[in-house]
């Protein structure tokens, strides 16, 4: 777990001088963009669509975010993982 943590601290000190540079204007892509699409889901794709695919990520990942912490929660009250199982 620590090296788990370790790993994602390193990460994200790394990608944090363009995080500084994209807020000064000094790269052309957007914050968060790292242009990682290695299944080619956006090729050949409209601006339309691609801005509709990252909406979708947008909102998934906010799910799951409130998934976690509806998790978290229960195992707060409760004591047990997944409650009424473990």
């Amino acid at each position: 777990m620590q090296f788990l943590l370790l790993v994602v601290a390193f990460i994200e000190f790394c990608s944090s001088a363009a995080l500084v540079q994209v807020s000064k204007g000094g790269l052309d892509r957007e914050a968060g963009d790292f242009g990682l699409d290695p299944l080619q889901f956006l090729k050949d794709k409209s601006d339309e669509e691609v801005m509709r695919m990252k909406t979708r990520e947008v909102l998934n990942g906010r799910l799951a975010m409130l998934g976690v912490i509806a998790a978290i929660g229960a195992y707060a009250v409760t004591g047990q993982l997944i409650p009424g199982i473990w």
